[in-house]
C-alpha cells in the first residue's frame, strides 16, 4: 500500500492512498480507489503506547479498510463486519491478542455514532 501521511492539516494525520488498494476479507472483495483519505488508526494519542499509534504497518492495511467500509457503507457490509476485518488484519499484521481486543471491543461500544454520522451523509 503506497501512502502519503500529511502532517499539517486542521484534521491532524491524514492518509492519502497513492494507488488503487485491492482489499479481500473472508470471500468479500472492494477496492480502495486511488486518492481515499483515512485517518489511520483513530486511536487517541494518550493510548498509543497500549494500543498503537495512527500511523502503524500493524494497524493501516485494517485501519484504511475499516474507514473505507464506515465511509461507503456497501450494501453487503454491517458494521460488526467491518469491525470483525479490521479486528482479523491487525493481528494478522502483528498486533497482540491483548491490543487488537481493546480496538475490538471499543469499536463495538463507541463505533456506532460514526457508522450512523456516515450513513445520514451518505443519505443526502
Amino acid at each position: 500500500m503506497k501512502i502519503d501521511v500529511h502532517r499539517s492539516t486542521e484534521r491532524g494525520d491524514v492518509i492519502t492512498l497513492q494507488e488503487d488498494f485491492p482489499v479481500t476479507w473472508r470471500r468479500k472483495k472492494f477496492t480502495i480507489p486511488f486518492g481515499f483519505e483515512s485517518d489511520g488508526f483513530s486511536t487517541p494519542e494518550c493510548f498509543w503506547s497500549t494500543i498503537s499509534p495512527a500511523v502503524d504497518p500493524r494497524t493501516l492495511r485494517g485501519a484504511v479498510g475499516h474507514d473505507w467500509v464506515y465511509r461507503v457503507q456497501p450494501p453487503e457490509w454491517t458494521r460488526k463486519e467491518a469491525d470483525e476485518m479490521l479486528y482479523d488484519f491487525i493481528r494478522e499484521d502483528g498486533l497482540s491478542w491483548w491490543r487488537a481486543q481493546k480496538v475490538y471491543w471499543g469499536l463495538r461500544w463507541f463505533g456506532g455514532a460514526a457508522w450512523k454520522d456516515n450513513a445520514e451523509v451518505k443519505a443526502k
